[in-house]
């Protein structure tokens, strides 16, 4: 039987990496655990270890409802759960014991044979890319994109100095008719959508042919979602050097006669 009541878990943070993870998008999750305890069990370090795990687990759906809450799914809780699948620790990349409450008459375990509790409060790093596309594929989140056909695709732009530089990304961007949303200036730094069929390669390779006069653009990889593309102006040294002029043959003189 599923606790009847349960204490909510608050997302305090994101935390993005984009190196050593594969580029997953994690936020920080407190939540509080708690295992039920028939009479003559022997608590302890058993189930310290349940009780975390079940936290874990809390966190784990906690991120998952607040994605289908922000997509606007209405996916009911038992539907997400059976897309989350049985082992949701796989979904946490790392947890830990915030506060360990020990055992206590039962609150939160409302179940049969539960003659006490052990609770403790915890801290799980949760994997919403993971979460997002196994949420994807039971059709919780809407279809996804599919090849050659156009979706939102969002991108941060590093190295924007200047508003006329970024006037110039943009009409880039929309070349190929595709509607560009601002989203975010910041310093050297803005972040659009843009309605495209492209993928983020190939579109990252037709703003550089577009811009190769005078700006190298590249893509830094993806962080979370979004496609990370780098401009920088190129070095004048690595410009195509112009055409040497043949040297001009002297005029001949006039012979003497």
């Amino acid at each position: 039987m599923r606790r009847a009541v349960r204490s909510c878990a608050l997302t305090v943070a994101f935390v993005v990496l984009a190196a050593g993870t594969g580029g997953a998008e994690l936020v920080r999750v407190e939540s509080v655990g708690s295992v039920p305890l028939a009479a003559g069990s022997t608590g302890g370090a058993t189930a310290r270890q349940a009780a975390l795990e079940a936290g874990v687990r809390e966190a784990v759906e906690r991120a998952a409802l607040d994605l289908a809450s922000q997509a606007g799914a209405g996916a009911s809780a038992e539907a997400v759960r059976a897309a989350l699948g049985t082992d949701l620790l796989l979904y946490a990349s790392r947890f830990r014991i915030l506060e360990d409450r020990g055992e206590r008459a039962p609150l939160l375990e409302q179940g049969a044979g539960a003659q006490r509790e052990y609770v403790v409060t915890i801290e799980a790093h949760v994997d919403r890319s993971r979460v997002r596309i196994q949420l994807q594929h039971a059709g919780l989140l809407g279809a996804e994109p599919q090849p050659g056909a156009r979706h939102a695709l969002r991108i941060a732009f590093e190295g924007v100095d200047s508003y006329r530089l970024w006037e110039r990304i943009k009409r880039a961007l929309g070349a190929r008719g595709g509607a560009v949303r601002p989203l975010e200036f910041a310093h050297r730094r803005v972040v659009a959508e843009l309605e495209t069929e492209e993928e983020g390669g190939a579109l990252v390779g037709r703003l550089g042919a577009a811009l190769s006069d005078s700006l190298d653009v590249r893509s830094a990889g993806m962080d979370g979602e979004t496609l990370l593309v780098m401009v920088a102006a190129r070095n004048p040294s690595e410009a195509e050097p112009a055409p040497v002029a043949a040297p001009l043959e002297p005029t001949p003189k006039p012979s003497a006669r």
